[in-house]
């Protein structure tokens, strides 16, 4: 009797363990819907500029998003198949030319390029999943960085586009980091402090 309860006792603990293991569930975004993004004309999203050093750089930029825009999350964020979708718009758009194959910031074209394309393969990119990061990404995806060759994509993308490429660059950084991305994200707001 001893064996088999011992035997269902290690099963017991193995099934924990492995409970344990599994990450927790991301919540599904509640919004926006993708036509509350399309309903926000493309003039009111800014067009950032590039500051020296990294705590300045675009992607931390907050400031000037339009309000409603703040808090909201990616509805596409963890959806599979828009993640295969940004990444055919990725390469459609040739973001790879600077950017890179997978994301590393290392493209034929970041050897001219000043200042040097971003690596989204950094764990600490996973934070922009997290709102404010889509909205900000949103707008660098409609309106550019000024003072770099970084630019609204040739073809005119949808809302549905702009959100699904996001979704395909914020997974970049590997599956550790974005189950992560709220670490990430405080992260990212700690060092979005203006400096005196």
């Amino acid at each position: 009797m001893r064996g088999p309860l011992a035997i269902a006792g290690l099963l017991a603990i193995g099934a924990q363990l492995v409970a344990f293991e599994r990450p927790p569930r991301q919540q599904p975004c509640p919004t926006p819907r993708a036509t509350l993004w399309s309903n926000i004309r493309d003039s009111l999203w800014p067009q950032y500029g590039h500051g020296n050093g990294d705590d300045r750089w675009a992607h931390l930029d907050t400031t000037r998003l339009p309000q409603q825009s703040a808090s909201w999350c990616n509805p596409l964020a963890s959806d599979a198949q828009a993640v295969r979708a940004g990444r055919m718009l990725y390469e459609q758009n040739e973001c790879a030319s600077c950017h890179g194959e997978t994301g590393g910031g290392d493209g034929p074209g970041a050897a001219v390029s000043d200042p040097a394309p971003y690596a989204f393969t950094r764990a600490e990119f996973a934070g922009m999943r997290e709102p404010p990061g889509t909205a900000v990404l949103y707008a660098i995806l409609t309106r550019g960085i000024a003072g770099t060759p970084m630019q609204p994509p040739a073809t005119q993308l949808s809302a549905w586009e702009r959100l699904a490429l996001i979704a395909y660059l914020t997974s970049l950084p590997g599956p550790e980091a974005v189950r992560n991305s709220r670490l990430w994200a405080d992260t990212l707001r700690a060092r979005r402090t203006p400096s005196p």
